[in-house]
């Protein structure tokens, strides 16, 4: 089972959202009434109208992440129950969602159940200058890795110090209405010591996610190419079909054309400089050996054949829909979600930590999804 948190937003009624108390009030209210361990605070960061995406903004909310991995199904579900009955006269709304870590690369349960739509989180963790050994270079690092961040952590972002030239106006298109938190460090003391009006330990991109137009495109372009359709005057109880994707595809979906596949030398070179920032910052091999091990698995670029059969529902007329649900969906999935690793590990490695940074599915609330997520605990 993949670690599973409980994700409670607590939104502030629109009077009170200027007020610089607010937060620290809602902090100790929210704090005392979650009654167990939180892993990490966040603030839903707001810009005034016009105001450009690199401006400090105000808080228009708090996120509390609780870790519920070692947890069974009962105390979850009592604890998100819980969450949603609070009340408060500076509280708008409370609603509770849950976020799963993903791994990257995805393995197969995790694959295979990924959906075609939902929302991801975008997470990591600032250096706070490590590798730095010059005050005034620590300084400076540590007064601008949260703008850096706000900036370079958005995949969609186009203005000045944005990242979204990195990835094509496609790969783009898969995701949607980007939201900005900052993460604060929770202390020995927990949510007691959070002040969100201080320096914060990293920053979070929560953004939609549509893969359909992706799977129905690369089904439609490989169809004579990856996959032939059944010949309707061959009787047989079994079917099968092959799907082979090693010929690469002009159909702008296809996964060569991503950030993380489309230049191995370009690829190679980031690999490098993020080692090289490791040695400087920690010198830590078994990091390095780590770091290097996962971005060599990301950047392979697996196009491995499959057989498809009546297993899968496959029968003359249904060829399109077995192809994009079985094979096209997981693959595009893992190599969507490969393509965010890579950047999120080898974007800012001055700002942002080795092996801290984390990709989350963030699912609706409901009973059936944690007995669901939790049947194997």
């Amino acid at each position: 089972m993949n670690p599973l948190s409980v994700v409670w937003d607590v939104l502030f009624v629109d009077s009170s959202i200027t007020d610089s108390k607010t937060s620290g009030k809602m902090i100790s209210n929210m704090g005392e009434y979650v009654g167990v361990p939180v892993r990490d605070i966040m603030n839903w960061n707001t810009v005034m109208k016009g105001q450009k995406t690199s401006g400090a903004g105000f808080t228009s909310g708090l996120r509390f992440v609780i870790d519920v991995s070692e947890d069974t199904k009962e105390p979850v579900i009592r604890l998100a129950d819980r969450l949603l009955s609070f009340e408060h006269e500076l509280c708008a709304a409370s609603s509770v969602s849950l976020a799963e870590k993903l791994p990257v690369p995805l393995d197969r349960k995790t694959r295979k159940a990924f959906p075609d739509i939902g929302r991801l989180m975008l997470s990591v963790r600032f250096t706070h200058g490590l590798g730095y050994d010059d005050a005034k270079k620590i300084k400076n690092a540590m007064g601008t890795q949260t703008k850096e961040t706000k900036d370079g952590l958005n995949p969609l972002g186009t203005g000045k110090g944005s990242s979204g030239a990195k990835f094509s106006e496609e790969f783009r298109s898969i995701m949607s209405d980007p939201y900005w938190f900052r993460t604060f460090p929770v202390g020995v003391r927990g949510w007691d010591e959070v002040r969100v009006t201080g320096g914060a330990d990293g920053g979070v991109y929560e953004l939609g996610f549509d893969l359909r137009e992706g799977v129905n495109g690369l089904v439609e372009a490989s169809e004579g190419i990856w996959w032939e359709k059944l010949d309707p005057d061959e009787l047989t109880l079994s079917p099968t079909l092959v799907v082979d994707c090693s010929e690469k595809l002009s159909c702008p979906f296809d996964p060569s054309n991503f950030h993380h596949l489309q230049n191995p030398e370009e690829s190679d070179n980031l690999i490098r400089k993020v080692l090289e920032t490791e040695d400087q910052q920690t010198g830590d091999e078994d990091v390095k050996e780590v770091v290097s091990y996962t971005l060599g698995r990301i950047t392979r670029g697996r196009r491995i054949p499959r057989q498809m059969g009546d297993e899968q529902g496959l029968a003359h007329g249904l060829e399109e829909g077995v192809v994009g649900r079985g094979f096209v969906m997981p693959w595009l999935a893992d190599e969507f979600v490969n393509c965010l690793g890579f950047f999120l590990m080898t974007r800012k490695p001055k700002y942002w930590r080795n092996g801290k940074s984390e990709i989350l599915l963030v699912h609706p609330y409901s009973e059936e999804l944690v007995e669901s997520l939790k049947e194997e605990h």
